[in-house]
């Protein structure tokens, strides 16, 4: 009875702390902080995990933690935690239940055995989307510390501390502003195409996408966002969708690298698909006629004609001007992209 009030009150306090406005860092001190007030530890650590980097990175610490640090900063930590299971999605593991002897366990025997600690629990932490988010360990001086009640509430919390540090969670928040996104993705930085919470993703997200290649490209090129149109085939034909790209990237964090997300096209201002293919090729640096009429196939006075209307409809006065204003509203399709992308759905 003691116990299930414990875990309502830490599940409360916890819900709290997924409420706040704040940072990453400050919300992973405010959990170990409602912890240490349910759970007995000396020394506690919050951290996130980079899988493509195989290295955890911590966001808060609390007690005699340094250890621990050093422990995770050695060559082999993510190795061992991962052979010992940890990264698994399991419920947390006490010492007494590491499947050898502590001393050794590198991270035991090197680390916190000669620093005092005789018991811990750990454990990884997933989100409720399923993504590995990171891990906590909870170390006490005393053997039987935390015990195996300790560590069943500790298990019962995992998810709710996952979401608490799960920066997708955050990148949504932010993708919101684009009110009208209809689908999207969080990209790794190696090239992974991860769910974003509350939105679904679809093939047009595959990581083999065209559209998230392009995206990519544009923001490698500097700037918090970037936005074009992009063709692709449906049932009905052709059809354009605006792609909106944020780049959200820390890298001394974690591999979360950028949100691209799907929309409506909006007001294209009565531009054609050859128009805005004009203009993706004079963002890109393609300035002259001839030039531009072989990258798109038609006939020079096509494409002077189409560089006029599409300047009339941006209200440019010139070439460099047209570039800058297609670039701020996103009319205008990458050269990448100007064939259109083969039938898929959203």
């Amino acid at each position: 009875m003691e116990s299930n009030r414990r875990l309502v009150r830490l599940q409360e306090e916890l819900a709290d702390v997924g409420a706040m406005a704040a940072g990453l860092d400050q919300r992973a001190e405010a959990v170990l902080e409602v912890l240490g007030r349910i759970l007995p530890f000396d020394a506690g650590w919050l951290a996130v995990r980079d899988p493509e980097r195989r290295r955890h990175v911590p966001l808060a610490t609390s007690g005699a933690a340094d250890p621990l640090r050093r422990y995770f900063e050695s060559p082999g930590a993510d190795a061992e935690v991962e052979d010992l299971g940890l990264n698994a999605a399991q419920p947390p593991v006490l010492a007494s239940e590491l499947p050898a002897p502590l001393p050794a366990i590198s991270a035991w025997g090197e680390y916190l055995l000669p620093a005092g600690f005789r018991g811990g629990v750990a454990g990884p932490l997933f989100a409720s989307t399923g993504r590995h988010v990171g891990f906590v360990s909870l170390l006490a001086e005393d053997a039987d510390r935390p015990s195996p009640a300790d560590r069943r509430i500790l298990a019962a919390i995992t998810r709710v501390i996952a979401d608490n540090l799960d920066r997708t969670q955050e990148i949504a928040t932010i993708a919101r502003l684009v009110g009208t996104a209809e689908a999207g993705v969080v990209l790794s930085r190696g090239g992974d195409a991860l769910p974003l919470p509350g939105l679904p993703d679809g093939r047009l997200l595959a990581p083999d996408s065209p559209i998230l290649a392009a995206a990519t490209n544009e923001l490698s090129a500097g700037g918090p966002y970037t936005a074009f149109l992009a063709p692709v085939m449906g049932p009905d034909g052709e059809k354009l969708i605006r792609v909106t790209a944020l780049d959200c990237a820390l890298p001394d964090l974690d591999h979360l690298s950028a949100a691209v997300l799907l929309s409506s096209p909006g007001d294209l201002r009565g531009l054609t698909p050859l128009e805005l293919r004009v203009l993706g090729h004079l963002v890109a640096g393609t300035t002259q006629v001839p030039a531009l009429a072989a990258a798109l196939q038609v006939e020079q006075g096509t494409t002077t004609e189409a560089l006029r209307r599409a300047q009339v409809a941006l209200d440019a006065p010139g070439l460099t001007a047209a570039a800058t204003r297609a670039v701020r509203t996103g009319l205008r399709i990458p050269p990448a992209l100007s064939r259109p992308a083969r039938a898929a759905r959203r």
